[in-house]
């Protein structure tokens, strides 16, 4: 009824006088800068949701039936994972393993034998049809068991006989491995590690010795083809110098899981294991 009353005039002085009520007074800037005990001012913030991190946490692990493990970037980033292609290289089978030194450097030979002083001599037993495929003279790296490879660097010697007379008896020919040893470092009853060539260099599909996953289900690696990673079965021929040689699949240029395939496996037995759970 009021406002009825009053000419627009007046009412417009109203307003105008209420704003004026609220608004800070002259100098009330520096008397706030005055009062440090007075709040300052806040200005209103705004949360910004991280809608990749939300997506990604929604997106477990999963292991789809006859395509692999499915993994978000959260996942495969903190399993470390590391691809690298198949590649085609030249290599040869190699016979490596342990044998015992049997007669030491310093022992004293016999002019008339074949056994040469300040050589020293170890021996293995290998499989006969191994035994086959070398022969007497052939290069033969060697050094101490257990010895770590970025030590010394590995001795050379070479096969000194192929016995194969106790094949009927054990199963198995003997293997003579000899090798210089001035210092007498090699004892009698000293273990060596040592390998030789079985053949020629002959290009073969190959995978770094990481990609390989040796389970009791058999020898496999992880390819990634984009989005999956699936295990497939590999048949290994043999493994030097860090490669693995072997047949078949998967082919050349293929991206395998070339650091993190032991986790990929126990991540995949997991899902596994959940799922069967789920079907009881």
């Amino acid at each position: 009824m009021m406002d009825a009353l009053l000419t627009p005039s007046q009412r417009f002085g109203c307003v105008l006088y209420m704003l004026l009520a609220f608004l800070p007074t002259p100098g009330w800037a520096a008397e706030r800068m005055n009062r440090p005990d007075l709040p300052a001012p806040q200005e209103p913030t705004v949360a910004l949701e991280d809608s990749r991190s939300k997506r990604e946490a929604e997106e477990p692990p999963q292991l789809v039936p006859d395509k692999g493990l499915l993994l978000g970037e959260i996942t495969r980033k903190a399993l470390h994972l590391e691809t690298t292609p198949v590649i085609v290289h030249d290599l040869a089978p190699q016979l490596s393993g342990s044998a015992q030194v049997y007669r030491g450097a310093s022992e004293r030979t016999q002019s008339s034998g074949s056994i040469r002083s300040g050589n020293a001599y170890a021996t293995v037993f290998i499989d006969p049809r191994t035994a086959e495929k070398l022969k007497v003279g052939k290069p033969v790296l060697l050094r101490h068991k257990g010895q770590d490879v970025n030590g010394p660097p590995e001795k050379e010697g070479k096969i000194f006989q192929i016995d194969h007379e106790l094949v009927s008896v054990t199963g198995q020919a003997e293997l003579l491995i000899e090798f210089p040893d001035p210092a007498n470092a090699f004892p009698v009853g000293t273990w060596i590690e040592f390998s030789t060539p079985l053949g020629s260099d002959t290009s073969r599909l190959a995978v770094p010795q990481s990609a390989l996953l040796a389970s009791a289900e058999g020898n496999f690696v992880y390819v990634w083809d984009g989005r999956f990673y699936r295990r497939t079965p590999i048949a290994v021929s043999f493994s030097i110098d860090g490669l693995v040689a072997f047949v078949g699949n998967p082919p050349a240029g293929t991206l395998v899981v070339s650091h993190g395939a032991e986790d990929l496996w126990l991540l995949e037995l997991s899902l596994r294991q959940g799922v069967t759970r789920s079907s009881e």
